[in-house]
């Protein structure tokens, strides 16, 4: 499933040679949060980082898939009633295989992920 237009959309995004700042909304009315958890939502880590990997694409303008994770911390819990508006941070080093990627997403108060990884051009 995609998730830019379900699960957020992007409101601003400032791109350079090997780096983008997204601005970013998260979309309370998602399935994704009917079962993570009804009532209480909560936004799923997996989804944050498949919400980087797709940022990524609209860095680079091709189709990457996760070929590494170096390092993945979670750092604090999102949902998108409390902390719907988000900043990712993306700096992209390009490799053989693809980019070396390293991201924070966060908001005026905390930070919700810190991710350094490989993602590789999918061909």
């Amino acid at each position: 499933m995609k998730l830019e237009g379900n699960y957020f959309q992007i409101d601003a995004l400032h791109m350079g040679a090997a780096h983008g700042v997204f601005y970013l909304r998260l979309l309370p009315g998602c399935d994704v949060y009917r079962g993570h958890f009804p009532g209480n939502p909560v936004c799923p880590g997996v989804c944050h980082i498949e919400m980087l990997r797709e940022c990524v694409m609209k860095l680079v303008g091709v189709k990457v898939f996760i070929s590494s994770v170096k390092q993945c911390r979670l750092t604090a819990v999102s949902d998108p009633l409390s902390c719907s508006e988000l900043k990712l941070t993306v700096s992209l080093e390009k490799t053989d295989e693809g980019y070396a990627v390293s991201a924070l997403l966060e908001d005026e108060e905390k930070t919700y992920m810190e991710y350094r990884g490989s993602m590789a051009v999918d061909l």
